[in-house]
């Protein structure tokens, strides 16, 4: 079945933040039996979300509005539906920095995949909120506020080429700031810093029988 690539819109939450997705075929429907434009929006995750929808483009891989603060419940819908799946996977796994806890993440997703029950077409079910839970929980390759700031070069000297504070964790369940922070919304604070692999994926890991890379990159 085919799926139009603008057919889900992105849209922003009226709480917590974040970019959602919304059916815009179901949304204009249900506009034209209304006959109003002011009807409240929930995303396909659930969220109430701001009108007017569609100003922010579809929900892509390559809108830039989605490249922080993507929803992961409504991007597996959308992902699922449109059969983009080694995509989605691809976007969550490739920003671990390590290749062994990048695999890991793809054997949980794989696995979910193969056992969780599907939902109806477009909507969040057990499937894509199992999965939107790993993906919440991926491993993240941080580095100092400085290399972010500057880059690694401009922090650590000519000829660095990785940040030595470089760590792998969960964001998910860390500390971060929030929007208080201004434009270090989303920076992680050192009060509470969780490393990756989390007890949530250790939980899927062992639920699914996924072996489990040790600091070291090892297999066991």
């Amino acid at each position: 079945m085919y799926i139009s690539a603008d057919r889900y819109g992105i849209v922003a939450g009226l709480s917590g933040g974040g970019w959602h997705a919304v059916d815009l075929e179901v949304v204009n429907a249900q506009r034209a039996t209304n006959g109003s434009m002011e009807r409240d929006v929930f995303s396909l995750c659930g969220a109430r979300s701001s009108p007017p929808i569609g100003r922010l483009g579809a929900f892509t891989y390559d809108n830039r509005w989605l490249h922080r603060l993507r929803c992961e419940r409504c991007s597996w819908v959308v992902a699922l539906d449109r059969g983009t799946v080694e995509q989605e996977i691809d976007l969550y796994a490739t920003v671990a920095g390590v290749d062994a806890l990048s695999q890991l993440l793809r054997q949980i997703f794989t696995a979910i995949l193969a056992d969780a029950p599907a939902g109806p077409r477009g909507q969040a079910g057990h499937r894509s909120e199992l999965l939107a839970h790993a993906a919440r929980h991926r491993p993240v390759m941080t580095v100092c506020q400085q290399c972010a700031q500057e880059g690694v070069a401009a922090a650590h000297g000519h000829g660095a080429e990785r940040c030595p504070h470089a760590a792998v964790l969960c964001e998910e369940c860390s500390f971060t700031a929030g929007s208080w922070a201004g434009e270090h919304a989303g920076v992680t604070t050192d009060e509470c810093v969780v490393s990756a692999p989390c007890s949530a994926l250790r939980a899927l890991a062992d639920h699914y029988d996924v072996s489990l890379p040790d600091c070291e990159g090892r297999w066991w």
